[in-house]
Parts: C-alpha cells; sequence; structure tokens
C-alpha cells in the first residue's frame, strides 16, 4: 500500500488508525461530521491495494444514497487517471454481472438479502422470480385481506396491520403474539389477517421488506452449507450505521461476521433515532463484549459543525446515559452561538423563520444550503405557507420520488407481473390502464376457481378470453427474454402489451390530471425508466431480476428534487445530510420529545438524540424557536418549552428576544435547574398534576379498549379526557357521554 497516495494523506490520526488495522473485529465510534465515509472508502481501497480480492469485500449501509456515495468514492480513487469510462462501469457495478469480481460490493441490508435470496431461496422454498412487495404493494394487499375478513377498515387501517405484521416478523413471533404484547384486543382477527397476509404472498411469489432480511437469517441458519460458502466469500465485513440496526439485521451480520478476516462496524450511538422500526444501539454498546479482542477507535474530530455549535450539542447528548463517553475537537472553531427565539403561535413563528431564511439568501447563502427541520410533518403547513407568501421555492424531503410516480409504478408492475403471473397485487394495477374489461367481480370469481381446482391463481386466469391475448404476449416474450438486455426487455414488454401505446395515444387527447399533457410527464418518465434500464447490460432472466431490485429497493427511498430551494424536512428525515444554516422549530414538550414518548426514560434519550442530530446538520449558524400556543387538535393550547432546553448552559446560547417563560434563577437557558423544573406557563392539567398522589390512570373504553390516561380537560358535565389507545392512537372523550370504567 501506498501511504502517499492522496486517498490517505488527507487522513488525520484516527481515521488512520482504522484504515490501518489488519484483522480481527474493529468498531469505529463516528461522531457526527467526523469524515466516517472518507474512513471507510480508504479501508477499502487499502484491503485492494493490499492484494485482498474485491470479492471478498462486502459493505452494507442503510440507503441506496449512503451505498451509491461509497460506490462513487472508491471507483475515483481506483480508477486510473484519463480513463473516466472505467470510472461508470466501477461506479455501477453490482452482484450478478460480469464485472462483479472487479470491485468490491457494497449496498443495503435489503439488496444484499435479496442476492442471497435469488441465489438460495430455493433452500427454503422460494422461486428465484420472486418479486419485492413494497409498502404501497403491501397496503394494496392487506386492503384486500380486510374487505375479505369484513374488517372495518376505518376502525382497522391497513397501515396499522402492516405495522403489527413487521413488527412480528422483525421479533421472530406470531402476529398473536405481536398482538398481544402491543396491547391489541383483537387478538384473533390480527391473527386471522396475518395468516391471509402470509398466504397472498406466497400465492403472488412475492416477498415483502422485512423478510427481505428475515428470510436470509432463516436460510443461513438452516443450510450450513450455504452459510459456509458465503463466509468463504465475504472475508472482509463493513457494516455502516451499526447504531441503527435492528434484531435481524443484527444476528444477519454476526452470522457474516464470525471467522471472517476483519469485521469493521461503523456508527454513533448518540444518533440511535429509529428506535419505532426495531433499530437499537445494544449491539454497539455490547460490541467488545460479543467480540473478545476487539479494538474501539474514536474518530474525535468533526470537520463539519463551528465550535459554537458542538459545543450546545455536546451539552445537550451529555445528559444521555445510554452512551460512551467522547470528547469530539471542532476542526472549525468560533462561530454564532445558537439563537433562541419564543413567538406568540405557530404562524408568528414560521413568518420570522420565513423573513430570517430570505435574509440568509440575500447575504449569499444557497436556498439549497438551509434547511428547517420539524418534529412532527403537520408542521410544515405554517412554513409553506410563510415560505410561499415571500415567494422563496421549497421541497418536501420525503416528497413523491421518481421511482414513485403512477406511470413508473406501472411500468414496474407490468415486469413483475409478466415474471410472476400470480402477483395479484400487480395484476390489479396494469389492469387500470389501458382497461382490459377485467374488473374485482371477475377476478374474484377467477381466484375462486383456482381455489376450487387446485391450481396456481394464472391457470384460472388464463382462461379469461379479455386476458388471454397478454397471456399468449407472455409466453412470447418470455422465449426472446434469454437474448434481451433489461432496457430491450422492459421496452418489448410495455409496447407488446399495449402500454405505450396507450399512453401515447392518451397523451396526445386533450385533457386534464392524468390525461393529456398529465400523460405527456407519464410518457416522459417512463422513458427515463428506459433509461434506467440501459444502465444494466446483463442478459436475460439475472439481468432483468437485477434491475427490477434496483428500481423496487429505491422506490423505499423517498427523493428530493434536486433545485434551487429551501430543503423542509422532519429530524428523522435529517439524518445523514448537512447544511450551511438549520432552523429548528417546534422545541416544546409535546412535540420534542414527543408525546408518546414522555413516560419512557429510553425513549426521552432517543428524542434527545434526535435533538442533537438536528442540531449537527448545521455548519455555520443554528436558529432555535417555539410558540407560547400552539394550535393541535383543532384548538390552541398553552405550551411549555422542551425540557431538553434546560440541558442547555445559557452561555452558550443567544436569546434574542425577552419574552421567554420567567422561572427562578439556576444554570439553564431558562434560569431552570433541569428537565424537571416547572415553568410559569399555563396549560392543559395533566391527571397526574391534578392528583399529585395518584399513579398514572388506564381507562376502558367500550370501543377502543383499554387505554393510558394523557391529560384531563375541563370540569363537571364538559370535562374531556385525552387516553392514548394502542390501535386507536390518541383520542379525546367527552366522560358524561360514553360508559368508561377507570382502572387503578
Amino acid at each position: 500500500m501506498m501511504l502517499s497516495d492522496p486517498i490517505f494523506t488527507t487522513l488525520d490520526p484516527d481515521q488512520r488508525r482504522a484504515v490501518l488495522h489488519d484483522g480481527g473485529p474493529l468498531l469505529l465510534v463516528a461522531g457526527a461530521g467526523s469524515g466516517k465515509t472518507r474512513a471507510i472508502v480508504a479501508r477499502i481501497v487499502r484491503l485492494l491495494r493490499d492484494g485482498v480480492p474485491a470479492r471478498s469485500i462486502l459493505g452494507i449501509t442503510f440507503t441506496n444514497r449512503a451505498a451509491g456515495e461509497m460506490r462513487e468514492r472508491v471507483a475515483k480513487a481506483l480508477v486510473p487517471d484519463g480513463d473516466p469510462s472505467a470510472g461508470d462501469a466501477v461506479a455501477r457495478s453490482f452482484p450478478g454481472t460480469s464485472r462483479a469480481a472487479h470491485v468490491p460490493w457494497l449496498g443495503t441490508f435489503h439488496a444484499f438479502g435479496a442476492i442471497l435470496l435469488r441465489r438460495h431461496g430455493d433452500r427454503i422454498g422460494l422461486s428465484r422470480r420472486f418479486v419485492i412487495y413494497d409498502t404501497r404493494d403491501q397496503h394494496d394487499v392487506l386492503k384486500r385481506i380486510l374487505k375479505d375478513l369484513n374488517v372495518d377498515e376505518k376502525k382497522f387501517p391497513p397501515a396499522k396491520f402492516g405495522w403489527l405484521i413487521e413488527r412480528a416478523k422483525r421479533d421472530g413471533v406470531s402476529v398473536e403474539q405481536a398482538a398481544l404484547s402491543a396491547g391489541w384486543r383483537v387478538v384473533t382477527t390480527a391473527g386471522q389477517v396475518g395468516k391471509a397476509y402470509d398466504d397472498a404472498l406466497a400465492e403472488a411469489g412475492a416477498v415483502d421488506f422485512t423478510d427481505l432480511i428475515r428470510l436470509p437469517v432463516t436460510l443461513l441458519r438452516g443450510a450450513p452449507d450455504v452459510l459456509a460458502a458465503v463466509r468463504s466469500e465475504v472475508r472482509h465485513l463493513l457494516v455502516d450505521e451499526f447504531q441503527d440496526v435492528d434484531g435481524a439485521q443484527a444476528e444477519l451480520t454476526e452470522l457474516l461476521a464470525q471467522g471472517a478476516d476483519s469485521f469493521c462496524a461503523v456508527g454513533d450511538e448518540d444518533q440511535s433515532i429509529y428506535g419505532w422500526r426495531g433499530a437499537s444501539a445494544a449491539p454497539m454498546l455490547s460490541f467488545e463484549g460479543r467480540h473478545p479482542g476487539s479494538k474501539v477507535i474514536h474518530l474525535s474530530t468533526n470537520y463539519r459543525s463551528r465550535a459554537a455549535i458542538l459545543s450546545v450539542a455536546g451539552a445537550l447528548i451529555a445528559k444521555n446515559r445510554s452512551r460512551r463517553e467522547k470528547k469530539i475537537t471542532p476542526a472549525r472553531e468560533g462561530g454564532e452561538r445558537p439563537s433562541m427565539s419564543v413567538y406568540a403561535d405557530q404562524e408568528a413563528e414560521a413568518q420570522e423563520v420565513a423573513a430570517a431564511v430570505a435574509r440568509e439568501i440575500r447575504a449569499g447563502v444557497a436556498p439549497t444550503e438551509i434547511a428547517v427541520f420539524y418534529r412532527v410533518n403537520a408542521q410544515s403547513r405554517a412554513v409553506e405557507d410563510a415560505l410561499r407568501m415571500l415567494r422563496i421555492p421549497y421541497v418536501l424531503r420525503g416528497a413523491l420520488s421518481f421511482y414513485e410516480r403512477a406511470a413508473v409504478r406501472d411500468a414496474v408492475s407490468y415486469l413483475k407481473w409478466f415474471l410472476h403471473p400470480d402477483d395479484a397485487v400487480s395484476l390489479k394495477r396494469l389492469l387500470k390502464f389501458p382497461r382490459r374489461g377485467v374488473g374485482e367481480v371477475t377476478l374474484e370469481k377467477s381466484r375462486a376457481a383456482a381455489r376450487r381446482e387446485g391450481i396456481p391463481p394464472s391457470g384460472a386466469l388464463s382462461r379469461i378470453p379479455n386476458l388471454a391475448p397478454l397471456f399468449s404476449f407472455r409466453a412470447l416474450w418470455l422465449a426472446e427474454l434469454p437474448q434481451m438486455s433489461p432496457a430491450e426487455a422492459l421496452h418489448a414488454l410495455l409496447s407488446g402489451a399495449g402500454y405505450l401505446d396507450a399512453l401515447e395515444a392518451s397523451a396526445r387527447e386533450p385533457g386534464e390530471g392524468r390525461e393529456g399533457a398529465g400523460r405527456e410527464e407519464d410518457l416522459e418518465h417512463v422513458r427515463e425508466l428506459l433509461r434506467v434500464a440501459e444502465a444494466f447490460t446483463g442478459e436475460g432472466e439475472d439481468g432483468l431480476l437485477e434491475f427490477l431490485e434496483k428500481v423496487t429497493l429505491a422506490a423505499e427511498e423517498a427523493g428530493v428534487e434536486e433545485s434551487k430551494a429551501v430543503r423542509l424536512m422532519t429530524l428523522h428525515n435529517a439524518k445523514g445530510l448537512e447544511f450551511d444554516v438549520v432552523f429548528l422549530v417546534g422545541l416544546e414538550d409535546g412535540l420534542l420529545p414527543h408525546s408518546r414518548s414522555v413516560d419512557s426514560p429510553h425513549e426521552i434519550e432517543e428524542e434527545r438524540r434526535l435533538f442533537y442530530v438536528g442540531l449537527t446538520r448545521a455548519r455555520e449558524r443554528v436558529f432555535l424557536s417555539l410558540v407560547r400556543r400552539r394550535n393541535l387538535f383543532g384548538s390552541y393550547r398553552d405550551t411549555v418549552p422542551s425540557r431538553f432546553l434546560y440541558d442547555l448552559p445559557a452561555s452558550l446560547v443567544r436569546r434574542t428576544d425577552g419574552a421567554l417563560p420567567e422561572s427562578p434563577p439556576g444554570r439553564g437557558l431558562f434560569g431552570g435547574a433541569g428537565p424537571g423544573h416547572r415553568v410559569t406557563v399555563h396549560r392543559e392539567p395533566r391527571y397526574e398534576e391534578e392528583n399529585p398522589s395518584a399513579r398514572p390512570r388506564k381507562v376502558r373504553h367500550p370501543v377502543f379498549g383499554e387505554g393510558q390516561v394523557e391529560s384531563v380537560q375541563g370540569e363537571g358535565k364538559d370535562q374531556k379526557i385525552i387516553a392514548r389507545f394502542p390501535v386507536y392512537g390518541l383520542k379525546k372523550i367527552l366522560v358524561r357521554a360514553v360508559e368508561m370504567e377507570f382502572l387503578d
């Protein structure tokens, strides 16, 4: 290895130690802005320069965007000067293609799981032609199941059952057990829905996103020869964002890491913010115990944020107990202290934030380098209105991505169904355009006939006269598939099935919405999808399946339009990004920390980490704000400052107005003594405050079941309680209108 190479000379001492670590397990504790991607890329390049075969290096991260960035950086370091075409080939390289032997594999957990299942899924009864159902596909399946079971979708939305099924799969328990654990009272119904969902996926030859992790674990556990073969291939394992692995991902990592020549886990428990989806920093915090003889290296220099911002962030996160002690040294000294403002309501807050954004833009800050963060999506409305009034362009991160566009999903549905004609979800979508005269009643009769005769659904569907031409063309297409590239196969499919002709004809017609001009946009989206397919050079079914996985996995990650606009997003969506200027709004108890978290010390710590993530996205300036009154649930309520603000020493934050809540003198930003200090601001009384000696109360509602009382409004005949129920969420109930039982 040549340490004079620029990729190594730019490393700091901590990063260099990580790159030069030889064998055995390595935990790289990488704080915000510490240059972890630079270290990971340099470590991969170092292994390659030392003669390690590229095919024996496996790098796993959580998003396609992060994986793509790593691939590009590795490609840039490896490709000889003057050969840009080679760089493109390396950057696009993916397992299953002829180029895979020349570069390491870098991708997501889900993409790696899909590869394992394509190669070895037959060992657990899975066809290599399986399709991947994303969140929308899952919703469509559950919607049909609830209708078949006569379950009221308004009371039990498909998304609730989707969450429960995901939890059951992730935790390795039955849906009934997951329902009991979550406090559901409809356990039997949950079990019926879960079984029907499994049957629907099996019938369609489909897996969902949770299956892409769960099934590979099942496969490797139950097939020692497959496990041995995979381990012989994967000699050097790198896992990024290790603080965000869930139980199944942690187990998959352990199965791959055992016996590897090197295992490098990279993460920061201070940025673990996805507990609501099963993620946990526990594997990271217990790393040394599970990997005896492991090395721990801290990347201790922050290259992103000014020292003034890091001082505030450090004071905040130091209050968490579930973390390693660490010292972060700013590479960029000085900077403005973050400011703190209190406004009358969210409209005033939004107007002042928009005005401040305008000032930043006039001062020369690019709109793309300005972001507004909030805890929940509903907070964006006031900010959007204020920005529009000032004609400041903005984009919402999490808005509709290219792969979520209707025409793109149509085209992908055709591809899924042609590969697996028992996929009921894709069939239902492709029958919508162009119309083929086959409705839900006909489909249900066909499904019933298939069940009676004991044949696959496609066997009965092929007898429907209006579908016969589609089945005939499918047979011809499959016969030609081995000689076609993914782009050729997709174009032939969409053309032969009549989709492109119908789209072009519709685009020529006047109309609104998805007709006329709207169809012109749809047509361009499909053409762009064909251009995406051209990047995949494999032939036949393998190349097409590779393309399909890419598209399906990318669709699950919402994209952000690249435009000259301010970014608006939730704190969860801010993870992994950075901006010159950050506005963090709505710093009130009930929002941050969220009301769902206030009774759990563990969840309070995660909410504090969320605040920390928001602060550490900023390079130059941070503006914090809260309001005295906020309109929630249709009426204004007095608020209290976030308890986290009491963690911030007053000397580190600029208070920009004199209208802050009064409180006894102390050390905190608001003069309080800490998170438990109460300020003299009126708010809705919590039950515990009206009855100091009482424990938190539970209530049994005749419809909603058992719930936790969170607060009480009014008194006498107008008294209302606000309670949270496991299935139904937060409900406001007039006490005199319902017969309820209060539980001790």
